[in-house]
């Protein structure tokens, strides 16, 4: 068959599972997981890839949420707590990877800064809204990033891997496209693993964990500042009772959205006409938000209250993992839209394919230069390659060494170079074979992206592949007051991004202690509002008419400075990612063991941590 045609086949949509019928649609609700089984959470809810929202109560609680509340946080973190003096201290160990807010939103493909935590709450405390706490990986280090000119200069033969790629950790650099050289870097690296095994007379099972490994691997899961807590699951369990995906990470989302009094009604919202897309950045209106009934005041009419808020939007996008989003502190506005609606949804990268379970694949094009393709579990198709490589290689092993043993002595090399059966001889030629074939792909369009790219004369760099071109605004005309401004908007997005006013979403609001589970490939828009700005609202009493009721402390009440004072108007979270699954099967969510092996030497990892054999 034609390789043209196969390809053909196997990109498009091939979502199968939960939409949205209309914009009146609600999103379930969970108030109590006292008795929530994770084989019902999963067939409800992760088999189907349907989004849930959780409001229950406080002694039900996953996490202890007073601990992460921003006057609380460099206690329970204890992260560089030795080093608050800011002095002699420069590791990057001490620093945090922080977003700067660009085009009045976060989300972007800027360059990050570094931060220490200290100083990143002390801004946050202090009202500034510039920066943003988010992911922690080591390709957003601004000292990791070469510039234009040091790209110019790399080998031919070098890659990297996207910096925006959720789906891997391990380096896949020093990529050949030399068939023997693939081969020959494959037989010295089992090879390797072999004589490294014999020395430290271990099992197949019982590989040895390097110092380096645990750290990399705990870092992965627990992403700093939560790093210390990997010994305080009662603060932070690395997963939830009612899952049973992998977990992938957890991270601390962390910022600040503040009043601003010269910006008190949606007059702020301003369009440049000048501009063929109007300025409108990620900018969105001030909003309207119906007030939360207290829940112990059932006599109250909460449908007749707002509150008036001003937020920062992330952007819309979608992740390669499943979410569980917990907030801490603020107000959090989820608009969501399914992943059978992503082409259109005019994403930076092109859509190569849309799995069955909602994971997004990309072209490898200019628009995602260092994007690699991945299966419908996330997991990277070299990566996979490597490890059916390896699992053939080490069965090898093994028959020889049961070879030797039954036959009392080595059989000679001739006949020891031939001890794969055909069956294996030929799947580990077609590996090799697959594997060559996609790095000589991935290196082609190295080097045509590079030729582009060179004719581009902008600087400014791209947002992530999985980020959409949409302007968050579109996603909120509603809560636009002024009609005359709201009716340019909607010509502008009419003629540059048809449908899209059209398209069905939900609208989901957290307040501290609710939960949000997400699946991958749900495209969302997060719009943050500080602590203060509620508390502000919920002041002014003839405009309101009650309060609302935002006590989620739990334990460690009574820690820190007083509720509420000098908080800036903190907005904080707690965000677990898990593997996404490619079966239904609830004892069996995964096709292979790929992630399962992975998850294996993590919890390894974990104990070695936990007995004190390695220290982080």
């Amino acid at each position: 068959m034609d390789s043209n045609n196969t390809k053909r086949q196997k990109t498009g949509n091939h979502y199968s599972n939960y939409t949205i019928t209309s914009n009146n649609e609600k999103i379930d609700i969970i108030t109590d997981i006292s008795n929530l089984s994770s084989e019902k959470f999963f067939n409800n809810y992760i088999s189907i890839r349907k989004p849930v929202k959780f409001n229950i109560p406080i002694n039900q609680q996953i996490i202890q949420l007073n601990k992460f509340k921003i006057n609380n946080l460099i206690n329970t973190l204890n992260y560089n707590n030795n080093n608050t003096d800011n002095t002699n201290n420069d590791d990057d160990e001490n620093f945090l990877l922080v977003e700067k807010k660009y085009q009045n939103g976060f989300g972007s493909g800027q360059k990050r800064i570094k931060m220490k935590l200290n100083d990143l709450i002390n801004e946050i405390k202090n009202g500034n809204d510039d920066y943003y706490l988010t992911t922690q990986y080591d390709f957003d280090d601004p000292d990791n990033i070469t510039n234009d000119k040091e790209e110019e200069e790399e080998e031919e033969g070098d890659v990297s891997f996207d910096q925006f790629s959720d789906t891997s950790s391990i380096d896949m650099n020093n990529f050949h496209d030399d068939f023997e050289d693939i081969e020959n870097d494959f037989n010295e690296s089992i090879n390797g693993d072999e004589n490294n095994n014999n020395n430290n007379n271990s099992n197949k099972n019982d590989e040895i964990m390097t110092p380096e490994e645990v750290e990399i691997r705990i870092k992965e899961l627990y992403q700093p500042p939560l790093t210390n807590l990997i010994n305080k699951p009662e603060i932070l369990p690395y997963c939830p009772s009612f899952f049973n995906l992998i977990p992938q990470q957890i991270n601390l989302w962390m910022g600040s959205t503040t009043n601003n009094e010269k910006q008190s009604n949606n007059d702020h919202f301003i369009i440049d006409e000048s501009k063929l897309d109007l300025g409108l950045g990620k900018q969105i209106p001030l909003t309207n938000e119906p007030e939360p009934k207290p829940e112990f005041e059932p006599e109250c009419e909460p449908e007749s209250k707002t509150l008036t808020l001003m937020g920062t939007s992330t952007g819309l996008h979608h992740d390669h993992a499943d979410n569980l989003y917990i907030l801490i502190q603020g107000k959090k506005r989820f608009t969501i839209l399914s992943p059978n609606d992503a082409m259109k949804l005019y994403t930076i990268g092109n859509i190569y394919k849309i799995f069955h379970n909602g994971l997004i694949d990309y072209e490898i094009n200019e628009n995602s230069s260092n994007w690699k393709h991945i299966r419908d579990d996330g997991a990277i198709i070299e990566e996979i390659i490597y490890w059916k490589l390896d699992k053939l290689r080490k069965s090898k092993k093994e028959k020889e060494k049961e070879k030797e043993q039954k036959g009392g002595q080595k059989e000679p090399k001739e006949e020891d170079e031939k001890g794969l059966d055909e069956e294996e001889e030929e799947e580990e030629e077609k590996l090799l074979n697959e594997l060559q074939n996609h790095i000589k792909q991935y290196q082609i369009q190295q080097q045509q992206n590079k030729r582009k790219n060179l004719n581009k004369k902008s600087n400014i760099r791209l947002d992530p592949p999985n980020f959409s071109k949409i302007p968050p605004i579109l996603l909120h005309l509603d809560e636009l007051k002024n009609n005359i401004i709201r009716k340019k908007i909607e010509s502008f997005a009419n003629k540059f991004f048809p449908g899209v006013l059209q398209l069905n979403k939900l609208k989901v609001w957290l307040n501290p202690g609710e939960m949000l589970y997400l699946p991958a490939g749900w495209f969302h828009e997060v719009s943050s509002f500080g602590e203060n700005i509620v508390k502000n609202n919920n002041d002014n009493k003839e405009n309101l008419g009650t309060t609302t009721k935002t006590t989620t402390t739990g334990e460690g009440e009574g820690e820190g400075e007083g509720e509420g004072e000098g908080e800036g108007g903190a907005h904080i979270a707690i965000n677990y990612w898990f593997i996404p699954p490619n079966t239904t099967k609830f004892d069996d969510c995964y096709e292979d063991n790929y992630w399962k092996e992975d998850w294996e030497k993590t919890k390894k990892a974990m104990k070695l941590v936990k007995d004190g054999v390695v220290s982080l």
